[in-house]
């Protein structure tokens, strides 16, 4: 019984020797590396982050829609941000606009330009004021001005 024993043994590892010589004869093909050993491009993602506040830029702003487009290729990303007002993208190395959906009489006082993007990071924030209300002003001539009757 032992006898067998043994022998299923080394006939395994004679099995196991004989799959590794064969996928390493196939593999090797003579003035072709195994490895592909070209350089490659690092395409490295980037990041744009940023916050969105309010007049003076104090308050941070939750619940707003930001969404990043890149400038070359038109693909956008839609976030919302946080309670901290903040966001973040993770987009690939390019060129990219920050926009920020406004909402009925306001104003951007701060935003950011065209971002460039190159592995690293990208600072975007906005800053919101509130439309002011102009009241228009008439100089016209008025009936009584308080001064009495015109001089003829």
């Amino acid at each position: 019984m032992r006898a067998i024993g043994h022998f299923a043994h080394t006939a395994t590892v004679f099995g196991v020797a004989v799959a590794a010589a064969l996928l390493s004869l196939s593999a090797c093909r003579p003035g072709t590396p195994v490895i592909d050993t070209t350089a490659k491009p690092i395409q490295a993602d980037g990041t744009i982050s940023g916050i969105v506040r309010g007049p003076e830029g104090s308050t941070a702003i939750e619940g707003r829609t930001i969404e990043v487009v890149n400038v070359d290729t038109g693909e956008r990303q839609r976030v919302v941000t946080s309670n901290t007002g903040g966001f973040t993208f993770k987009v690939k190395p390019g060129r990219y606009g920050v926009e920020l959906t406004l909402r009925e009489r306001e104003t951007l006082v701060k935003k950011p330009g065209v971002l460039n993007v190159n592995r690293s990071d990208a600072r975007a924030d906005f800053v919101i004021g509130a439309a002011t209300v102009v009241r228009p002003h008439n100089h016209g001539p008025r009936a009584d001005d308080g001064l009495g009757a015109a001089i003829a």
